[in-house]
């Protein structure tokens, strides 16, 4: 049982009517519930979901949808990456973005995201890849216990309280940045790839240490903290560890980007 409304069938089906119809560049998927998760077929290439309501960001393909990331986050900006650095995918989600990390050539992902479920299916999907590491790890500015909010069908999971409901509270552990990578051993990295969906000052914070020895950074800043953005804040923290901002998240999605010169 895929749990979505007759509505969302009803998307679902006309979707998969007009791609194999050709049309608008979509193309067909199938989805098949596994686990406490949704196994969805892309065309030849699968990837496990904790919510059916996320095939929609899948409806061009999946490698559509590995272009888009990479355009947003600034993959072909940051590569080629050096043999001894690493990319870091914070809120990595179900691993896509890893994934294009991986096709753009970095040798090695640290992928985490705060939200077990969502951390589940991002293990099934790229945990078995030699050159991924993956953990599931609420970041903060400190190692303190936060209230954080579930809510993987909307891929919205954060401490700050989603918009509207469906949402699912729990206490918990977070800790830094600075801590994980130390955990993981990651030396140099070439992007820091983030979306907090909210807390990215607070993730900077706790990452004062990393910073130091990161290349570049690309940030989803946009409206996820209570309906308030994050560039301001984020800009302040990263003009102060001596980076330089290429894009201030001006874009339809708000990425804000940055260069270490003392990295480069």
């Amino acid at each position: 049982m895929l749990n979505l409304s007759p509505k969302q069938q009803l998307h679902l089906a006309a979707h998969n009517l007009v791609a194999r119809l050709g049309l608008d560049g979509l193309r067909p998927l199938r989805i098949t519930p596994e686990g406490e998760g949704y196994r969805l077929d892309l065309e030849g290439d699968t990837v496990l979901v904790p919510s059916a309501l996320l095939w929609r960001s899948y409806r061009r393909g999946w490698v559509a949808r590995l272009d888009r990331l990479a355009r947003e986050f600034g993959l072909d900006q940051a590569a080629p990456f050096a043999p001894d650095e690493a990319v870091i995918d914070m809120g990595a989600n179900v691993g896509d973005f890893t994934a294009a990390a991986l096709r753009a050539g970095a040798p090695r992902v640290l992928a985490l995201d705060g939200d077990p479920k969502v951390a589940a299916c991002l293990r099934a999907n790229r945990g078995a890849d030699p050159r991924v590491a993956v953990d599931c790890a609420i970041l903060w500015k400190a190692e303190e216990i936060v209230t954080f909010y579930s809510a993987p069908g909307k891929a919205d999971s954060s401490i700050f309280l989603p918009p509207g409901t469906g949402s699912v509270a729990f206490e918990a552990q977070a800790t830094t940045l600075d801590v994980m990578a130390a955990r993981h051993g990651i030396g140099r990295v070439g992007l820091f790839k983030m979306d907090a969906e909210g807390a990215e000052p607070e993730v900077l914070q706790g990452a004062s240490a990393l910073l130091a020895r990161t290349r570049m950074v690309a940030i989803d800043t946009g409206p996820e903290r209570n309906g308030a953005r994050t560039d301001a804040a984020c800009i302040e923290i990263l003009t102060a560890a001596g980076f330089r901002i290429t894009n201030p998240g001006d874009g339809k999605r708000k990425i804000t980007m940055a260069i270490n010169a003392s990295c480069a």
